[in-house]
């Protein structure tokens, strides 16, 4: 049983107070649903210089947008390369002085392919030997974590593992 209010002015301000209380906590019932990039909140931003490995000529630059939601928007573009050519790139974990394969998906050191190999559509030199994409992918870079991303002549087998790059560039996060 409830007990009646005995202060009125108490009773008063709560009962002026109710409609503004329930005005405020309007309910909807559309749940709200986000699907694009853009309408999640900025996480962090990421960036490579690619410079040439050995006696290559190709160079170039990644850029990364990553959104909370665990999905980010990647831009990479290179110069230097072939006519028309098809090169492939891949970020993995470790920087450009890891030159050895992980042994598993755990291992703490070693390269590791961020994603999937689907992930990464080729990049195709135009015939001045440039080439540039823009592509959203899935996941969450580690703060903690060396990223490099590193780039090399396509060839039919996909699955690279980032030893024996012709470029490569260290991510950095801002």
């Amino acid at each position: 049983m409830l007990k009646p209010i005995r202060n009125r002015r108490l009773a008063r301000s709560v009962w002026c107070l109710l409609p503004m209380i329930v005005a405020g906590c309007e309910l909807s019932a559309e749940p709200e649903t986000r699907n694009e990039a853009n309408e999640f909140p900025v996480r962090a931003n990421w960036s490579a210089t690619i410079n040439p490995v050995g006696t290559a000529a190709v160079r170039g630059s990644l850029a990364i947008t990553e959104f909370l939601g665990s999905h980010f928007d990647a831009s990479a573009s290179m110069t230097g390369g072939l006519a028309n050519r098809a090169y492939q790139w891949r970020i993995f974990r470790g920087d450009c002085a890891t030159t050895a394969v992980a042994a598993n998906n755990t291992a703490p050191t070693g390269l590791l392919l961020f994603g999937t190999i689907q992930a990464y559509p080729d990049l195709t030199t135009d015939g001045a030997g440039a080439a540039s994409l823009n592509r959203p992918m899935a996941g969450a870079l580690d703060s903690l974590t060396a990223y490099s991303v590193r780039i090399r002549v396509a060839q039919t087998a996909t699955n690279w593992n980032g030893t024996s790059p012709i470029a490569c560039g260290n991510l950095q996060r801002s």
